[in-house]
């Protein structure tokens, strides 16, 4: 039975660590996110804006400018779904580490309960092989 149990112990400890595995990638996107959202803030601030000359090159360089914070925006609303996806992860990693660590519990209870059943056995049986020796010792004594 202990072996079925360590079984499920180490399935258990799997799908916690698959659990918090998916954690990191999900923060790694995060940051790639965020750093896209900087490196698009840089391309915003070396954007020149004219000075003087025709409204349609200020319009032109509206419009990109637009269109970067258009993405950025994009950017932010799939960080907001990735931080979804991080809350539900991290519940998820709360109930595969409880379902490790009461597979775990139920595990090292079952170990210590197969010990004890073996030390009483041992016991048992050098009780066994004692009453033998003692027997034996006085049928020889009688003789």
């Amino acid at each position: 039975m202990t072996k079925q149990l360590a079984n499920l112990v180490k399935i258990a400890k799997q799908k916690l660590d698959m659990q918090e595995k998916n954690l990191l990638r999900n923060q790694t996107l995060i940051t790639h996110k965020y750093a896209h959202i900087d490196s698009i803030n840089v391309q915003i601030a070396s954007i020149p804006m004219p000075s003087s000359g025709s409204f349609s090159a200020y319009q032109s360089q509206k419009n990109s400018i637009q269109a970067y914070l258009y993405e950025i925006h994009e950017i932010q609303m799939q960080i907001g779904i990735l931080r979804d996806e991080q809350e539900y992860i991290k519940q998820q990693i709360r109930i595969a580490h409880l379902e490790h660590e009461k597979m775990l519990y139920l595990y090292n209870k079952a170990k210590n309960a197969q010990t004890l059943e073996n030390n009483k056995q041992e016991v048992k049986q050098l009780d066994e092989v004692t009453i033998m020796l003692h027997t034996r010792q006085k049928n020889n004594a009688n003789t």
